[in-house]
């Protein structure tokens, strides 16, 4: 009996008697690969300090205070106002700001990226916020006014992201690199300051300054290299949508939504 004869039956009883447990870890993996396409969160909150991000947008940031959890870093808030009475938004057109100075990361984008930019936050807001009020283009006693601005991004780099999100190694350096800098390796980030006026006054009522960046969640690495900030304009829009929503009854908390 040759060697390979000796080992063929032990081959074919593997194969014969384990294929259920191989189909079943088959499974287990796909299963697990798809729950980490899914359950993962695909864009997180990068913490800022104001004064290392003031971009001049807002002119005065005296009245912006620390955000609670579920806020935005910073905000503010008139709780004099009363915000049942908004029933349309007039979104401003997005600015780029900073972008005719030379030392601004947005004035080294070329002309496409930054339109792209300005299309993911208005259509971010847009999609967001038609469904529960009338979106206009013009002031008025019952119009919120949303005047906000890009103050810095930056693009994701989808092969890098890709496989520091698989390559435990690289895992672990971009692990590292989000403790020190609040980012991962690869993903993209935006950073916005937004003012809300009230539409008949321009009184300002509410200011924000905040920032995001993509995650590892595997779903989001094969999205274009503005895909990581496209859903943080996304996650922006529905918050706000739910934020205002409990403002109009009153409610300034974070745990209502």
């Amino acid at each position: 009996m040759t060697n390979n004869d000796r080992f063929a039956p032990s081959a074919r009883g593997r194969t014969g008697f384990r294929r259920p447990a191989f189909i079943l870890t088959s499974q287990l993996l796909v299963a697990g690969l798809l729950l980490g396409l899914t359950a993962c969160k695909t864009t997180r909150q990068v913490k800022i300090d104001l004064e290392d991000n003031k971009s001049g947008f807002l002119g005065d940031y005296s009245m912006l205070q620390r955000g609670a959890d579920g806020e935005a870093s910073y905000v503010y808030f008139d709780h004099s106002t009363d915000w049942s009475k908004y029933k349309k938004i007039w979104i401003k057109p997005i600015e780029l700001w900073g972008s005719e100075d030379t030392n601004s990361p947005i004035n080294d984008l070329s002309d496409e990226s930054k339109q792209t930019l300005v299309d993911c936050a208005y259509s971010g807001l847009y999609e967001a916020l038609t469904n529960s009020f009338e979106i206009v283009d013009h002031g008025g006693p019952d119009v919120l006014i949303i005047h906000g601005a890009i103050t810095d991004a930056k693009k994701s780099k989808p092969i890098i992201n890709f496989v520091s999100s698989v390559y435990l190694p690289l895992k672990v350096v971009s692990f590292g690199k989000r403790l020190i800098t609040g980012t991962d390796i690869g993903v993209g980030k935006v950073v916005v300051e937004a003012e809300f006026l009230d539409g008949e006054s321009n009184k300002r009522i509410a200011a924000a300054m905040d920032a995001r960046a993509g995650t590892k969640a595997l779903r989001t690495k094969f999205n274009s290299t503005w895909g990581d900030v496209k859903l943080a304009f996304e996650w922006w829009g529905e918050r706000l949508d739910k934020r205002l929503l409990a403002l109009q009854k009153g409610d300034y908390s974070t745990e209502s939504f």
